[in-house]
């Protein structure tokens, strides 16, 4: 299964999920990824990224539980981030204390130096909040550029009502959690995609082991024996240097 069939499965179980209140049970998604032969730690990252969309999870025990703990959980920055985080906030522009809220009425009324001003004055904020979201998936540098971006994107989308802070806060929190979603399910895919490229490629060295040359099995019983696509098992090949 390749990566676009990968997330078709994870599209249709959530639809499922929304027909039934966001709720689903273990055999449900059982059922749904039936044919994607997961082991139980590939299938207890399907549960965890359920959960994490505020799926509830009916019908778990142990697996459950552990599925239902956050999947952006934060983590400590390294030595590294912290070097990097301490250079970017020296860096960043001095602004003087501006009244915000007399600044979010020049934004409305079409002000571009308001917008350049409220950009320049919230970027540390932006960087404190990267910071305060910072998870495993995704370098810090990265994260502060996202959240950099929300802030551009959240002001530029204010329009001609007159905004305040706790609006842009609570739309940039908004925008970078997006981000991290979309992070964390690309790294789950790729996780999931790489596991089974492991798993198969163990599969053709073991029915292959002891053949010689001459008798070993060819791509084309292999695909039949594997029940798998003679493109995707070529491609396996490749990545994994066995493609002569």
């Amino acid at each position: 299964m390749n990566v676009q069939e990968f997330q078709n499965k994870l599209k249709e179980v959530q639809e499922i999920a929304r027909q039934h209140g966001n709720a689903l049970n273990a055999a449900e998604i059982r059922q749904v990824f039936e044919e994607c032969d997961l082991d139980k730690s590939q299938l207890l990252g399907v549960l965890k990224y359920l959960t994490s969309q505020g799926i509830l999870i009916e019908g778990l025990e142990t697996a459950g539980e552990e599925a239902k703990e956050p999947e952006h959980k934060k983590i400590p920055l390294t030595a590294e981030e912290e070097a990097y985080l301490k250079n970017y906030l020296e860096e960043l522009p001095v602004v003087d204390e501006v009244d915000a809220d007399s600044v979010f009425e020049a934004l409305a009324a079409g002000d571009q130096r308001a917008l350049q001003t409220l950009t320049s004055y919230y970027m540390k904020t932006a960087a404190d909040m990267a910071v305060e979201m910072n998870i495993e998936e995704m370098q810090l540098a990265d994260l502060i550029q996202e959240a950099n971006l929300c802030l551009i994107q959240t002001l530029g989308t204010a329009g001609d009502e007159c905004r305040d802070e706790k609006w842009l806060l609570s739309e940039m929190r908004k925008g970078i959690q997006l981000v991290l979603e979309e992070q964390t399910q690309r790294k789950f895919e790729d996780d999931s995609l790489v596991a089974r490229v492991e798993k198969l490629e163990s599969a053709v060295r073991e029915l292959n082991d002891g053949e010689d040359e001459k008798n070993a099995f060819t791509i084309d019983e292999l695909a039949i024996i594997l029940d798998m696509k003679v493109d995707e098992i070529r491609d396996i090949l490749r990545l994994t240097g066995d493609d002569n």
